[in-house]
């Protein structure tokens, strides 16, 4: 009798802790959703586990800014109304490869939205010889700063995980950059101000951006969290 009462008790003895490190094992595939927030501006993103070592990340940033009140700018004893305009961002796909359960590589490709503007009014009439001409007559001039190319490729570093192992959250610091070729300088203008659109200095400071091969890298740092649907 004794024996039979053993046998049942050693079984259950040697199949608590299988049981135990089998619930307590690292998930390997999953998926999550995620949120950032980030030199791009805010984002989202849904990430899926390959394996216990890669990550595919896919998501959609943006930062848009515009400013309601211009600020004035003297030059050469004029004063201009200056705006500006900013837009970063994009579409992003990334894979990530852990190093160590809380250190990865990141690579990719983003489709940059990377768009910076500003917007120059003349604040008071100007007199040219003797006539004096208003602010509407004299005109606006726009200066663009653009990618020389929109797909852009990406790498960082980052620390934490984009999804969790075995857990609902996980949470990710990321240094990183991507690279647009060059930075190509964009003017146009309206009224007196139309000839600037094909100003020779402009061509100029854009031959000797294009010889920068790392003139058109865009840093980014990001701080992101999410939550593992399974």
């Amino acid at each position: 009798m004794n024996k039979i009462l053993i046998l049942p008790v050693l079984m259950l003895l040697l199949g608590t802790p299988a049981i135990q490190s089998q619930d307590s094992s690292p998930k390997k595939i999953g998926l999550a959703i995620g949120g950032s927030a980030s030199t791009n501006g805010l984002g989202v993103s849904v990430i899926a586990a390959l394996n216990r070592s890669i990550a595919v990340r896919v998501g959609y940033e943006s930062l848009t800014q515009s400013f309601a009140e211009p600020f004035v700018y003297g030059i050469e004893d004029i004063d201009f109304n200056i705006t500006p305009n900013i837009k970063v961002g994009g579409i992003t796909a990334n894979v990530d490869f852990y190093l160590l359960k809380g250190l990865y590589l990141t690579g990719g490709v983003v489709q940059t939205n990377f768009d910076l503007g500003v917007n120059l009014i003349p604040k008071d009439p100007m007199k040219i010889g003797e006539i004096e001409y208003q602010p509407e007559d004299i005109g606006e001039l726009n200066v663009k700063i653009l990618p020389e190319r929109r797909l852009s490729p990406y790498a960082g570093l980052g620390f934490g995980r984009t999804i969790s192992r075995d857990k609902k959250l996980a949470l990710n610091f990321e240094l990183g950059a991507y690279h647009m070729g060059s930075y190509v300088i964009d003017m146009t203008g309206t009224g007196l101000l139309q000839g600037n659109s094909d100003n020779a200095s402009v061509k100029r400071i854009n031959e000797v951006l294009s010889g920068f091969s790392w003139s058109g890298l865009y840093p980014v740092v990001k701080l992101g969290l999410s939550f593992r649907i399974f």
